[in-house]
């Protein structure tokens, strides 16, 4: 007489089979939501529309016929604020006040050590109004002059470039106190490109 042995297998019901797809899916989605959903209660989306005009940034880390200074480099960044629902009437409210900055190196082959492979973050402030509706232009310091006097500028030669990708991320509230962020990213090439400037460029 043949016995069939137990089955390991033990069968969900189909009930708990859907609510259990229902919530990995529900996970899914959130995992997937829009920043402004996630980041910002804000009736309004702050939007980086330009970095430096779309263009690479060349960044000199010695300044001088003899690499006897160094200079920060800025770039222009222009930004606009817009209504999240398009036929919402445009309030006062909902004007934007960006208060500091960010600007974060990433490399493309995945080397990312600040300090090391990549420069320090850049952190400042910001004192900014963009009415809701509007678009505003300012320039944003990328690199600090500090930058050029650590590793891994100062490895630098005159054969050699580091090339990254710098993030710039910028924080701002509504005048209804709602948080407001906007990201974007530029290329920045670092060398010492031999300039016989006497000064660093004055805006």
């Amino acid at each position: 007489m043949w016995l069939r042995k137990p089955s390991r297998e033990t069968k969900l019901p189909t009930q708990t089979l859907r609510a259990a797809v229902a919530v990995t899916a529900a996970l899914a989605l959130a995992g997937c939501s829009a920043d402004y959903v996630e980041n910002s209660e804000a009736s309004v989306l702050l939007q980086i529309t330009s970095l430096n005009e779309g263009a690479q940034l060349d960044s000199d880390v010695r300044n001088g016929e003899d690499s006897t200074f160094v200079c920060e480099n800025e770039v222009d960044v222009e930004v606009r604020v817009v209504n999240k629902n398009p036929l919402a009437a445009t309030a006062i409210s909902s004007d934007v006040q960006l208060e500091s900055y960010e600007v974060r190196y990433t490399r493309s082959d995945g080397r990312g050590t600040e300090g090391v492979d990549v420069p320090y973050r850049v952190t400042g402030t910001l004192a900014l109004l963009v009415p809701a509706g509007n678009e505003a232009s300012f320039a944003l310091e990328v690199v600090r002059r500090q930058a050029k006097l650590d590793p891994p500028l100062t490895n630098i030669n005159q054969t050699t470039i580091l090339t990254v990708s710098a993030q710039v991320t910028l924080y701002g509230r509504t005048i209804s106190e709602k948080r407001v962020t906007a990201s974007g990213s530029m290329q920045i090439d670092f060398a010492d490109f031999g300039d016989e400037e006497t000064a660093c460029p004055t805006n």
